[in-house]
């Protein structure tokens, strides 16, 4: 006899989502077999379930199969072979009692009065029910041994459920608020009613994962309230993120819910240009700390941005990039685009070699048409070993042996040089070390 286990009798119903297109689905179902049914259909699993993640208590499972060849009217008449079966009249509705003795190539049947041979009957075929052993939806079969659990928990991987954090930010006058959302995609053929749902930020190595999915979480510290819908808290190497309450996610559905809110944020504004660009970049510079109303992890994501249009009363939208995991405290960096007022022009006004030695003296000419004051980041990179900064018109930041940088405040409708000279040593340094003895 089979027990057949449906989401109707779901107690408990809990997903944890990676951004790595998979999630760990847990479940608590009511469990109440006649004694004799050993077989157990669990109905209503994701199909596209890793069935070596199963994971099942309260019931001891002898077999473990995953049944997703589903019935259809070839395998069903297959099934009917040597058994009885019933061609109904379409005018009197009379119904008269065959055996099925092939399908192959067509019906054969034969009248278990007359002994009669019926090929490829018209009449409407009835059959008495459908087997046991058929399932009309993917499910896991178990082969159990008896018992007197009144419920069972089931856990088990599958792909085709991500999550991934999409950020707006509003850019005022001096100031941006940030409205962070979490989307969540379900493509595994299975609908999760009534869920309660995790996400976790952080890469989790699949073939070395050993996670204890029910461990205590430790709260991290913040300074900004998350939105109510969701808790944050810290799970080892990575963060997750507590749905509060329940939700629906539907087979073939895209689901935004908003996770954090922050207002009044500073930011810089700033325009990167290096010697390999022609037009400098458009960057915005966010401080995730507490004094600037956030200082709290943010997951990887997509952030769009728009900037509000005073004269019009409008917002427009002027970009977007990506941003990675990012800690509390870190810097966000986002490349919106490209200036069109600004131009920097690079060039090596003089150039010579003495001995082993080469110097070179290198301008950027900066010019700014827009009407409001620029912040100009110039880049430099230097692909010797050996170098030395011998003069220069600014001050410069040395980033690490191959990058340097400046920056410089150029006024409205006004241009800025800053000019530097750089030597660089191409001696041959040989060490001869005496071979030991």
């Amino acid at each position: 006899m089979v027990y057949k286990s449906t989401s109707f009798n779901t107690k408990v119903l809990s997903l944890t989502i990676y951004n790595d297109d998979f999630a760990v689905v847990k479940e608590t179902r009511d469990y109440s077999p006649d004694a004799n049914e050993t077989i157990v259909h669990y109905l209503d699993v994701a199909k596209k379930i890793e069935t070596d993640s199963i994971i099942v208590t309260g019931v001891e499972v002898k077999e473990l199969n995953y049944d997703f060849d589903l019935v259809d009217k070839s395998k069903l008449m297959e099934k009917y072979i040597d058994h009885t079966i019933f061609l109904q009249d379409g005018n009197t509705k009379e119904k008269k009692e065959y055996r099925l003795l092939s399908v192959s190539g067509g019906l054969v049947l034969e009248d278990v009065v007359s002994k009669e041979i019926i090929l490829d009957p018209t009449s409407e075929i009835i059959l008495p029910k459908l087997p046991d052993e058929l399932i009309v939806r993917p499910a896991l079969v178990w082969n159990v041994a008896t018992t007197k659990a009144k419920v069972i928990d089931v856990s088990y991987l599958t792909k085709g459920v991500s999550w991934e954090a999409n950020y707006v930010l509003q850019l005022k006058d001096e100031t941006f608020d940030l409205t962070g959302w979490v989307e969540i995609q379900n493509y595994t053929g299975a609908t999760f009613q009534d869920a309660l749902v995790k996400v976790l930020a952080g890469d989790v190595h699949r073939i070395e994962e050993v996670l204890n999915f029910d461990e205590d979480m430790v709260d991290y510290n913040r300074a900004v309230n998350y939105e109510e819908n969701f808790e944050e808290k810290a799970f080892g190497d990575y963060h997750i993120y507590t749905l509060k309450g329940k939700t629906t996610l539907k087979d073939n559905q895209e689901k935004q819910i908003k996770f954090i809110q922050v207002e009044n944020g500073t930011f810089k504004r700033y325009y990167e240009f290096d010697s390999y660009n022609e037009n400098p970049k458009v960057m915005l510079e966010i401080r995730n700390s507490t004094a600037n109303n956030m200082g709290i992890p943010l997951p990887k994501g997509k952030v769009k941005v728009y900037q509000a249009e005073a004269q019009e009363n409008t917002t427009e939208f002027i970009g977007e990039d990506r941003i990675p995991h990012t800690m509390k405290d870190e810097k966000i960096t986002l490349y919106i685009g490209n200036a069109f007022d600004i131009v920097c022009e690079s060039k090596i006004q003089k150039r010579y070699k003495m001995n082993n030695f080469e110097y070179e003296q290198h301008e950027y000419l900066v010019k700014n048409q827009k009407s409001d004051n620029a912040l100009i980041k110039i880049s430099h990179y230097i692909s010797d070993r050996i170098w030395k900064i011998e003069e220069t018109s600014d001050e410069f930041n040395r980033v690490d042996s191959n990058h340097i940088e400046f920056w410089a405040e150029v006024p409205a409708g006004d241009e800025k040089t800053i000019a530097f000279g750089i030597t660089y040593d191409r001696s041959i340094y040989m060490e001869i070390k005496k071979a030991e003895e």
